[in-house]
């Protein structure tokens, strides 16, 4: 699969959309079909998230790590996803960076690298890659109107 990247602005300095990421609640509430997530330490979570992709239904048990931080202009992370049920794993890459784009805005760039495995894998690219654009997309709606509404650390 491809790498998906994506661009947006945020009504916040780029300290508070760091401090929003760093809150991993508040970021998991932004993850579509995330059902849970918590913090194992200071650089890696947990998460369950659920997601129908094409005819199939899919929970995958996720760790991800953080493996760069620059605070509060980029982070990098990494993790699997497992769902033994379906015989299908998730291999996660993603990058983020956050620059100040005003006063108080901030840009906000990301890509991911998503590479299914298994049974989901088989689905084919077309499926994969539509299911992956459409949550990436609203990923970055999610942040954007948390942070916006009020959102304070």
């Amino acid at each position: 699969m491809p790498v998906f990247k994506e661009t947006f602005s945020v009504g916040a300095p780029p300290e508070e959309v760091w401090r929003f990421l760093m809150d991993v609640e508040r970021l998991g509430a932004c993850i579509p079909g995330c059902q849970e997530v918590q913090a194992v330490d200071d650089s890696t979570f947990k998460a369950e998230i659920k997601v129908k992709v094409g005819p199939f239904s899919t929970t995958q048990s996720a760790i991800m790590r953080l493996t760069e931080l620059d605070p509060p202009h980029h982070l990098a992370a990494e993790g699997q996803g497992d769902d033994p049920r379906m015989g299908s794993k998730v291999n996660i890459k993603a990058v983020l960076d956050i620059e100040a784009a005003g006063e108080s805005e901030s840009r906000v760039e990301y890509s991911i690298d998503i590479r299914v495995l298994g049974r989901l894998g088989m689905l084919g690219d077309a499926v994969m890659r539509a299911k992956a654009k459409e949550t990436s997309d609203q990923f970055a709606r999610n942040i954007k109107s948390a942070i916006e509404k009020g959102w304070k650390p």
